[in-house]
């Protein structure tokens, strides 16, 4: 009488239950007592299900970027990883590779030999504080990216009728993808001016690809929206940077 009362009451709400989880707080089900085997089963179901999630909508963003989009939209969550979960994690692993490896270093020091002279030393600690701060907040700036490139997209796209919050995912999901397509080409020995170049190539191949998926346009008119969302976007993130960080180093500098 007692398991009865267990398996149509929850256990940490005391509501009825009717199927395997908890209507009112989620609680699953479980009539077993904890074992070691038990507890392999929940540590390998948790890993298999994050792992499933990620393996599947890196797959999917590469076959069917639009399926994975649209089946978000639509509330088919299950199969996916969240877009902004997605995002996090791979600007992270990109992040790491990215500064870890000492390519952001090299970036800036041949942008410096190209934008100032060597008497010019205000404008070198200028840029020295400002590249300073982007890389202690490079994951974050990336991901900041997507509010602006969402902006264009829509903008760009309206005949699709997604909405701005609908555009956001949209550019959470291919934001993520176009940096993972990325990670392989920071392995190669290569310079930097060339790692930067195929950087921006492949985002904007990835993104063609992707949008060209989505919203059903030709292939050329979709490749040149996307290089002026792509520059739209930078030139908008370096006014909005000018106009909040630049403040924030004169401050710091004094």
């Amino acid at each position: 009488m007692e398991d009865q009362v267990d398996t149509l009451h929850c256990k940490s709400c005391a509501a009825p239950i009717t199927g395997i989880y908890c209507a009112q707080c989620g609680q699953k089900v479980i009539q077993r007592r904890f074992t070691m085997r038990a507890i392999f089963d929940d540590v390998f179901n948790q890993i298999s299900n994050v792992d499933h999630g990620l393996i599947y909508t890196f797959l999917m963003l590469f076959k069917k970027p639009d399926r994975v989009v649209l089946d978000y939209l639509a509330g088919k969550t299950i199969k996916y990883s969240s877009p902004f979960k997605y995002l996090i994690f791979w600007t992270a692993v990109s992040a790491l590779i990215y500064i870890g490896l000492g390519f952001y270093d090299q970036q800036v020091a041949g942008m410096d030999n190209f934008m100032h002279s060597a008497d010019d030393q205000k404008a070198s600690e200028f840029g020295r504080l400002y590249n300073d701060l982007m890389k202690q907040n490079f994951q974050l700036v990336s991901i900041l990216y997507i509010p602006l490139f969402a902006i264009f997209t829509w903008w760009f796209f309206k005949k699709s009728e997604f909405n701005y919050a609908e555009h956001l995912v949209a550019n959470a999901y291919f934001s993520a993808q176009a940096s993972i397509v990325f990670i392989p080409v920071l392995l190669f020995n290569l310079n930097i001016e060339l790692i930067s170049t195929l950087s921006m190539l492949i985002m904007i191949l990835y993104y063609t690809y992707a949008i060209r998926m989505l919203f059903k346009q030709g292939w050329l008119a979709t490749f040149f929206k996307v290089i002026l969302i792509y520059l739209l976007s930078m030139f908008l993130f370096a006014i909005v940077a000018s106009i909040v960080l630049i403040p924030y180093i004169f401050w710091q500098k004094q």
